[in-house]
C-alpha cells in the first residue's frame, strides 16, 4: 500500500487540501479559490464536449509503476478504465490538467512534465493562474513532450482525445492571481 492510498483509507486528508507524494514527501496544500474555479470551468468543458462524468475526475489518485502516484487537479479517462478501489492507473489516462498553486511550480511544470510524458499520457494542460497563460503539451516521450503550445488566457484552448472526443474550453473566464499574493 502506498502511503497516499494509506491516508485516504484513514481519512488522513483535511477539506480543502490536496495532498501529494513527492520524492518521498507528503504535501499538503490548501486548494485556492482560483484553482477550483479554472477546474470547474475545464469540467464544464469537458461536460459540453459530451464526455460522461465517469470518466472526469479531480484529485484522485492515479497510480504510477516504480514511481510516486498522483492525484491530478482534473484528469480523463479512457472509456474503458478500470477502477481499482478508489484510483486508476496511468495506462487509462487521456488527458491530464493542472494549475499550479505557486508560481513557477517546478512540480508542474518539470516533474510532471516529465512523469506524464514518460507514461504516455497524450495531453497535459497547465492553467496558469500567475501567468494567465494555458500550456498544452501533446506528442508524449519518454523525456516529456514533442509538441507545447501556449494560449493566452482569453482565446479557446482545443485538443482531440484518443477517444475522437474534441475538447473546446473557453479560457476567457479563468480567474488570475497576482504572484505577489503569496
Amino acid at each position: 500500500m502506498s502511503i497516499m492510498n494509506d491516508l485516504i483509507e484513514r481519512d488522513g486528508i483535511p477539506e480543502g487540501f490536496k495532498v501529494e507524494v513527492f520524492d518521498g514527501r507528503v504535501i499538503m496544500t490548501p486548494q485556492s479559490p482560483e484553482q477550483d474555479w479554472t477546474v470547474s470551468d475545464v469540467k464544464d468543458a469537458v461536460k459540453a464536449a459530451g464526455i460522461a462524468r465517469e470518466r472526469v475526475f479531480g484529485d484522485v489518485l492515479i497510480t504510477f509503476p516504480g514511481e510516486n502516484d498522483a492525484a491530478p487537479d482534473l484528469t480523463i479517462v479512457g472509456f474503458d478504465a478500470e477502477r481499482r478501489r478508489d484510483n486508476y492507473s496511468c495506462l487509462d489516462v487521456l488527458a491530464v490538467v493542472e494549475v499550479p498553486s505557486e508560481p513557477d511550480d517546478e512540480k508542474d511544470y518539470v516533474r510532471n512534465v516529465r512523469k506524464y510524458g514518460r507514461y504516455g499520457v497524450d495531453f497535459y494542460m497547465i492553467a496558469d493562474p500567475f501567468k494567465k497563460v494555458v500550456t498544452l503539451m501533446s506528442e508524449p516521450q519518454p523525456s516529456g513532450y514533442g509538441q507545447v503550445v501556449e494560449v493566452p488566457y482569453g482565446e479557446t484552448v482545443e485538443f482531440t482525445l484518443a477517444t475522437g472526443e474534441r475538447v473546446a474550453i473557453d479560457t476567457s473566464t479563468f480567474p488570475t492571481r497576482d504572484a505577489r499574493e503569496q
